[in-house]
């Protein structure tokens, strides 16, 4: 297994770091441009931020990936990714093209369900649930508007659960980790370098997102759409691992629980807007991350709280993988358990806000006081980030020497 080798190691880490350079070394760029050219979210009744920030982080993120994708050309053929790049880049344009002028959203779909009967076209489609229900093999048309649902789905349930700062990037870096390491251990070295360079793209947005002032940036819609088509051509590949040979058939629970926050709270959203007669694409405040900052969690809170969701449903489904032999009793064990997190977490707090109120002010006591608790350490980071920690010591060092 050469690939498994120090050399695919090293291949891996640079094309990583190169991704995550390029990021680095954007982000100024284009947050300079973004103001120049008041290419900014407005704040409104909806939206969490006070003033107005840059909404070109898919910007960053896609021209990461691509500069990344570019010097893993040198090591490794990247030729089965060309359509994939494709794909991409028209997803891109369109998020930025909406990000900038709000197109109107039967087009968004149009374009969406184009790219992906592009990919479908190419193989990437869903023509298998890999022995689930028995199921080996799903007819052309079926596959087609099955690859559909799903490909677009994802890339709106992600656009959807951008709500507080760092969740959609950071549900980027957990799921893409997942699936390399999925792709590393079943002889896949293409995708799992696909899924280190998005990780490298996405981690300096993460943080300046998540801790900074200076270099804060939106993610946008061009980046969820970025990370909800990646999202749907990882599903496509690790789907079709049994197919390959790699003598792995839990891979449909595996997704479900990889994907669980973004895909069930969409879910549950959409089905309560249609029960009271809303469009199920007009959007509000009633995401699972809106009510654990009405509990009075700070964003980043937020954020590590929902992560850690995903991630625990995820050590689920591993562990029913070494110990259960069923592949349906598998996949509803996992089921079950995203069901209950995801959408049993926003039921229950709602429900302790209307029945127990005294509980739910202390919840938002004790919120309170963790926000208080990592006050400090946001700040310092913060500083860090933005450069403010070397200025303020010189500052010091300066009223030093003026008092001597």
């Amino acid at each position: 297994m050469h690939y498994l080798h120090s050399h695919f190691t090293l291949i891996a880490i640079l094309c990583g770091f190169i991704a995550m350079m390029t990021a680095i070394f954007m982000n100024p760029l284009i947050i300079k441009l973004a103001y120049k050219k008041h290419l900014t979210d407005i704040p409104n009744h909806r939206k969490l931020q006070k003033k107005p920030i840059p909404v070109l982080g898919g910007m960053s993120v896609y021209l990461a990936l691509v500069v990344g994708l570019f010097f893993c050309n040198f090591f490794y053929p990247t030729d089965k990714l060309y359509v994939v790049t494709a794909a991409l880049s028209v997803m891109f344009f369109l998020g930025l093209f909406d990000d900038l002028l709000d197109l109107h959203f039967l087009f968004k779909f149009f374009i969406q369900f184009g790219v992906i009967f592009l990919l479908w076209t190419f193989g990437y489609r869903i023509d298998t649930f890999a022995g689930l229900f028995g199921v080996t093999h799903i007819p052309m048309l079926w596959s087609c508007l099955l690859s559909m649902f799903v490909g677009v789905g994802l890339m709106n349930a992600l656009n959807m659960i951008d709500g507080v700062d760092g969740l959609a990037s950071g549900l980027g870096i957990v799921t893409s980790t997942i699936c390399g390491a999925y792709f590393l251990t079943h002889h896949d070295p293409l995708f799992a370098l696909l899924s280190v360079v998005l990780v490298g793209a996405l981690i300096p947005f993460f943080i300046c997102n998540v801790f900074s002032r200076k270099y804060k940036m939106f993610i946008g819609y061009s980046g969820s759409l970025i990370l909800g088509t990646l999202a749907y051509v990882f599903t496509c590949r690790i789907i079709h691992t049994p197919i390959m040979d790699w003598n792995d058939q839990y891979c449909v629970a595996m997704l479900i629980a990889v994907y669980a926050i973004p895909v069930f709270d969409t879910l549950r959203v959409m089905s309560v807007r249609i029960m009271h007669g809303i469009s199920p694409f007009k959007a509000d405040k009633t995401h699972l991350h809106h009510m654990l900052l009405v509990v009075g969690y700070p964003h980043i809170m937020v954020t590590i709280i929902l992560l850690a969701v995903d991630i625990l449903i995820v050590a689920v489904w591993y562990l029913t993988s070494l110990y259960m032999r069923s592949i349906n009793g598998q996949f509803f064990v996992v089921l079950v358990t995203a069901i209950i997190m995801v959408m049993g977490m926003y039921g229950t707090l709602k429900l302790i806000s209307i029945k127990k109120p005294v509980l739910f002010d202390k919840l938002k006591g004790h919120s309170r006081a963790i926000s208080q608790k990592t006050l400090k350490i946001r700040k310092d980071i913060r500083n860090l980030i933005d450069g403010n920690t070397f200025r303020n010591w010189k500052i010091k060092k300066k009223k030093t020497e003026f008092k001597n």
